[in-house]
């Protein structure tokens, strides 16, 4: 887990974007986020946003097989670094209750603030908005570059 630059926890709804071939602009966006995060070892996951993922890039959307898409989950994996515990659907109940989060994106907030994210990438939720030192940023929003530093 990078502790001296910021980590990025990448909200499934992101991951997606990096196979959806209907969306080819935010596709580019995000392959080239999630390679310089690779890179810099910023990228932070968790087993359900990678879970989730499968599910949405196979069953939801059938964007890849599941062979394609099991490589891709496999390419991702050592990012997979943030907890999915007991402690972190405690954590989660607290932001649902004082966030008005659904509770499964209360848990992958709680899963990033737990591994000590400093950027939640998401373009579901409310952009700039931060929950204790997680600041949550759409990437499809202008001034996100200027909180990527890398």
């Amino acid at each position: 887990m990078p502790s001296a630059k910021t980590s990025y926890f990448v909200d499934t709804n992101v991951i997606v974007y990096a196979v959806d071939t209907g969306a080819p602009a935010k596709r580019r966006l995000v392959v080239d986020l999630l390679r310089r995060m690779i890179s810099d070892r910023a990228l932070v996951l968790s087993p359900q946003s990678l879970n989730e993922c499968y599910r949405v890039i196979t069953d939801r959307k059938r964007l890849l097989s599941r062979e394609e898409a099991r490589e891709f989950i496999v390419g991702l994996s050592p990012s997979c670094t943030a907890p999915l515990t007991y402690e972190v659907t405690q954590k989660a109940w607290q932001i649902q209750d004082a966030a008005g989060y659904s509770f499964w994106d209360s848990m992958l907030l709680a899963s990033a603030s737990f591994a000590r994210c400093d950027v939640f990438v998401s373009e579901d939720m409310q952009h700039g908005r931060s929950l204790d030192d997680l600041t949550i940023m759409n990437p499809f929003e202008p001034d996100f570059a200027d909180h990527f530093s890398f």
